[in-house]
């Protein structure tokens, strides 16, 4: 059984919810040998192995008022305000952190910290940090990841209440006083996920929730002011439709280490930030704020390998949480049509590339394939040898 060493409101929490604490090796440990750990004052969250912080740079003093649970008067409302963090984790952004961190400066309700994890950035990076010194706190590590940035940072925090930001995405100015009185107002929610737009050089798109399928959001209990509760196997909704981002997520840091944090072992897998959205999802109280209040920003790339990539990710991410994730069995028949929906994707995106290891590596894992003569095709194709095989394929790529 995994040990912990979490606060009282962990402890709290995790009376309450029949959820496994962990994911992670065991995590008390002698303080001697927590190299590659952040260890904050009530957890002790995984890096990474070797993953080890060269440098902490507090440029924003801890102050008194900065602490768990702590709560600071707004000048416009008549109720405080509960503190909150930014966690920002970044690796080579030099040319795009600065955005995000002025979007995260010119918040309503300012952060009461903001937290920007270096993952050991080779460019400008911790130039471009250094000018907000006094405004930010910089923890630059060796790269070992976008999962174990954010942990290093969380466990950094002072805060009840943390937020995410991706280096490369935007928060809207509302962002931190919306989920702040939110999530103060309601203390037994344990994280929100909000909606968001995407932008790129070409303008802004529409927002995310407003692409749901109809009746995704049915039976959801609508609360005050755009927020929404109680969805009914959320769980099973994120097969269909996966709205649910890490830029702008917020939630109460007992819950996150009573999850047990970000999985390092999903690193550089495509859609690796799923696994903890559907673990949160299984396991804790759930809100969805339907207001758009961050901007993700979208890259140019190749479509077809990063469409494979994710798909590649998100079956082994499914065959993960079917073992792991409570109550995944419930929906047992709609993962695994779920993981052999994605393999017909990676096969045919393997296909269309020329990658013809991959298509006959994920031909094997197919438990039920199309019936289509298309699709029969390229199967036979990529049983050929290879000389023929590669005159039969740019034939087919003809025809497209």
């Amino acid at each position: 059984m995994l040990l912990f060493s979490l606060s009282l409101r962990a402890s709290s929490w995790f009376s309450r919810r029949p959820c496994p604490p962990s994911l992670h090796s065991e995590l008390r440990v002698p303080v001697s040998s927590l190299a590659g750990y952040i260890v904050s004052s009530d957890s002790v969250i995984p890096c990474a192995t070797n993953c080890l912080v060269s440098s902490i740079a507090y440029s924003l003093p801890p102050s008194p008022d900065v602490s768990t649970n702590s709560f600071m008067p707004h000048p416009a409302l008549s109720n405080p305000l509960p503190t909150i963090s930014l966690v920002i984790p970044a690796y080579n952004r030099a040319d795009l952190v600065a955005e995000t961190i002025e979007s995260a400066l010119d918040q309503t309700w300012p952060f009461s910290e903001i937290i920007v994890v270096d993952d050991g950035s080779t460019d400008n990076t911790p130039t471009v940090l250094a000018q907000y010194a006094n405004r930010i706190t910089v923890i630059r590590t060796t790269n070992c990841g976008v999962q174990a940035a954010r942990n290093t940072g969380i466990a950094a925090t002072k805060t009840d209440l943390i937020t995410l930001c991706d280096s490369d995405d935007l928060l809207e100015p509302t962002l931190s006083e919306t989920l702040a009185a939110w999530l103060g107002a309601h203390p037994d929610i344990d994280c929100c996920f909000c909606n968001f737009t995407t932008f790129d050089q070409h303008g802004t798109y529409s927002d995310k929730f407003s692409q749901a399928p109809a009746g995704y959001f049915d039976r959801a209990i609508e609360q005050d002011d755009d927020f929404l509760t109680g969805i009914p196997d959320l769980y099973r909704r994120m097969l269909e439709f996966q709205p649910l981002f890490q830029s702008g997520l917020t939630f109460r840091k007992a819950f996150f280490n009573a999850i047990g944090g970000y999985d390092l072992r999903f690193k550089g897998i495509g859609a690796e930030d799923w696994e903890f959205t559907l673990r949160a999802a299984a396991c804790g109280n759930i809100a969805l704020c339907s207001r758009s209040l961050a901007r993700v920003r979208r890259h140019p790339g190749n479509d077809s390998a990063n469409a494979m990539h994710m798909n590649i990710g998100e079956a082994e991410i499914l065959e993960f949480g079917l073992q792991n994730h409570p109550n995944a069995a419930n929906y047992q028949m709609a993962i695994l049509r779920t993981i052999n929906e994605r393999r017909i994707r990676v096969f045919d995106a393997a296909f269309g590339l020329g990658n013809f290891d991959l298509a006959k590596k994920t031909l094997t894992q197919i438990t039920e394939a199309p019936s289509n003569i298309k699709f029969l095709l390229k199967c036979v194709i990529t049983r050929l040898p290879s000389g023929l095989r590669k005159a039969l394929w740019k034939l087919s790529q003809q025809s497209h």
